[in-house]
C-alpha cells in the first residue's frame, strides 16, 4: 500500500483516466525502468478492527435487554513496505509490473497484532498497427483491509475481515479501426475473490466469487478529439463459496429457500449503454457511459432493471499536477444475506460512488494530495430490503522530498460506515455495523 490515500480505488471508478495520467510511463521515460523503495511509517488507528462503537453480544432475560459491549480498540503501530516496479519503453509496447509487500505491527489489537499484504500489478500495451492495439492488465491483492481489497472500485464488504482475502483482477481490450470513422472495442474482465473463512454464514460463503464480463462498443470519430459510441455488456456472477449462507436452516415453504448455498444469488446481467470520450485539450479528457443494466438472479427465479453509469473527467493542469473525478452506478455483491418475510436472502445491492483525487505540487520539493469517495448503497430483497448503506472514505498525505532518493510523509485518513442493518434483540433493535475509524501515519521513504 504505497499511498494510504489512493487506496479506495480511483482507477477503475473511471476507466478513461487509467490512460490519461499514468506516472509511472513518465518515469520510465526520464530515469532507469527499475525502480527500488522502501517506506518505514510510524501510525496511530483508532478503530483497526472497523467495530462499531458498540454491539449486542447477548441478552439478559432478568432485564430485557440487550447486553452491549464495545469492542473497539485504538492502537499505535509501525508498518515496513518495501516496493519494486519496473517500466519497460519500447517501440511498439509498454510493459510495466510492480510488487509491494507491506506488514503492520499494532502495538494494542486483539485477537492479533500483525497484518500483512501482498500487492502486484502488471499492465501491457502493445500497438499491432495504427489501427490496432491491445491493452492487457492484472492486479493481485492478499489483505484484510475492505478498501485495499476492492481498490479497483465500489467497497462491496466495508467491514474488516480477521482473515486474508485473495482477490484478482484482469482485464483484455483490443481496440481495432475498421474505417476511418468507425471503431470496433472488445474486452474482458475477470474479478476473483476467495476469503479464507469458511463454514456456514463464513466471509467465503457470502463473498467467495468469480465475477466475468464480456462487452463491444462500436465507436464512431466524430471529430479528432471526440468519440461517440454504443455498446453492449454481458456479465456473470458465480458465488463459489459452496457453503450454507445462513447460521442454520430457516422455516421456509420453498425448499430451495431453507438451507439455500452460495450459489442462490449467482446471476447474468445484460448491460446497453452509449457514451462519449472527448480531449478536450492535451490536459484535460473526458469519459462518460450511460444506460440500463437487466440482472436475471437464475438461481432464485428473480429479475431487475436498473440505471448504469460510468463517468470519469481527468485534469492535468501542470506538471505533477492533476485532478481526476469520477462517478459509476451499477450493482454489486454484498455480506448481507439475512432472509426477508418471503424467505429470500438479499441478493445484491445497488451502488452509486463517486470519487475526486488531487495531486499538487505546492513547492519544488513538496507535493500533496486529497482523496475522496462517497458510496451510496441500497441493498435488494432479503431482511434488508431497501435498506440504506453509506460509506465514506478520505485521506490527506504530504510528501517532502529530501533528495532524490529519500523523502518524508505525513497522512491522515478516515473511514465513516453508516447503515440502516440492524440486530434485533428482546424486540428492540439495535445499530449491527456502523463505525468511524481515524489514522494518522509519518514515515521515511527510500528510492533508488
Amino acid at each position: 500500500m504505497n499511498k494510504v490515500v489512493t487506496s479506495a480505488g480511483l482507477l477503475a471508478l473511471g476507466a478513461a483516466s487509467l490512460h490519461a495520467l499514468d506516472p509511472e510511463m513518465t518515469r520510465a521515460k526520464n530515469g532507469s525502468p527499475f525502480s527500488v523503495a522502501a517506506t518505514v511509517r510510524g501510525f496511530y488507528d483508532d478503530n483497526p478492527t472497523t467495530s462499531p462503537d458498540s454491539a449486542v453480544v447477548g441478552f439478559n432475560p432478568f432485564t430485557g435487554r440487550a447486553i452491549i459491549a464495545h469492542p473497539r480498540n485504538a492502537s499505535f503501530g509501525a508498518e515496513f513496505s518495501p516496493s519494486i516496479h519496473v517500466n519497460l519503453p519500447l517501440e511498439q509496447t509498454f510493459i510495466r509490473a510492480g510488487y509491494v509487500y507491506s506488514v503492520r505491527y499494532f502495538e494494542d489489537r486483539e485477537p492479533n497484532n500483525l497484518d500483512q499484504s501482498h500487492e502486484f500489478n502488471a499492465l501491457l500495451r502493445h500497438a499491432f498497427s495504427p489501427r490496432q492495439d491491445i491493452g492487457i492488465s492484472d492486479s493481485f491483492i492478499v489483505s484484510k483491509e475492505p478498501s485495499v481489497v476492492d481498490k479497483f472500485g465500489i467497497v462491496t464488504a466495508p467491514t474488516r475481515t480477521d482473515s486474508d482475502v485473495f482477490r484478482n483482477h484482469g482485464t483484455i481490450d483490443y481496440n481495432i479501426q475498421l474505417t476511418q470513422l468507425l471503431g470496433l472495442g472488445l474486452g474482458y474482465a475477470n474479478n476473483w475473490y476467495d476469503y479464507e473463512q469458511s463454514g456456514r454464514g463464513s466471509r467465503s460463503a457470502l463473498l467467495d466469487r468469480i465475477e466475468q464480463s464480456l462487452h463491444a462498443d462500436l465507436r464512431y470519430q466524430v471529430n479528432p478529439s471526440l468519440v461517440g459510441l454504443i455498446g453492449y455488456q454481458f456479465g456473470m456472477n458465480e458465488f463459489t463459496g459452496d457453503d450454507f449462507i445462513y447460521p442454520g436452516p430457516i422455516a421456509s415453504t420453498n425448499p430451495k429457500l431453507r438451507n439455500p448455498k452460495s450459489d442462490i444469488r449467482d446471476s447474468y446481467s445484460h448491460y446497453i449503454y452509449v457514451g462519449v470520450d472527448h480531449d478536450f485539450n492535451h490536459r484535460l479528457r473526458g469519459s462518460v457511459r450511460v444506460g440500463g443494466q437487466y440482472t436475471d438472479y437464475h438461481e432464485i427465479g428473480d429479475s431487475d432493471i436498473s440505471p448504469y453509469a460510468d463517468a470519469s473527467l481527468t485534469y492535468v493542469y501542470k506538471p505533477e499536477s492533476s485532478v481526476q473525478v469520477g462517478l459509476k452506478h451499477t450493482r454489486n455483491a454484498t455480506d448481507i444475506t439475512a432472509p426477508g418475510k418471503n424467505s429470500r436472502p438479499t441478493l445484491d445491492q445497488e451502488t452509486t460512488a463517486g470519487y475526486v483525487q488531487v495531486i499538487h505540487r505546492i513547492l519544488p520539493d513538496l507535493t500533496g494530495s486529497l482523496f475522496a469517495q462517497a458510496q451510496h448503497s441500497t441493498f435488494n430483497s432479503g431482511a434488508a430490503d431497501s435498506q440504506n448503506e453509506n460509506l465514506f472514505l478520505i485521506g490527506v498525505n504530504f510528501e517532502y522530498r529530501i533528495n532524490y532518493h529519500f523523502s518524508v510523509e505525513t497522512g491522515y485518513n478516515y473511514d465513516l460506515l453508516e447503515s440502516d442493518v440492524q440486530t434485533a434483540v428482546g424486540g428492540k433493535r439495535y445499530d449491527a455495523r456502523s463505525y468511524d475509524r481515524n489514522r494518522v501515519y509519518v514515515g521515511l521513504r527510500a528510492t533508488y
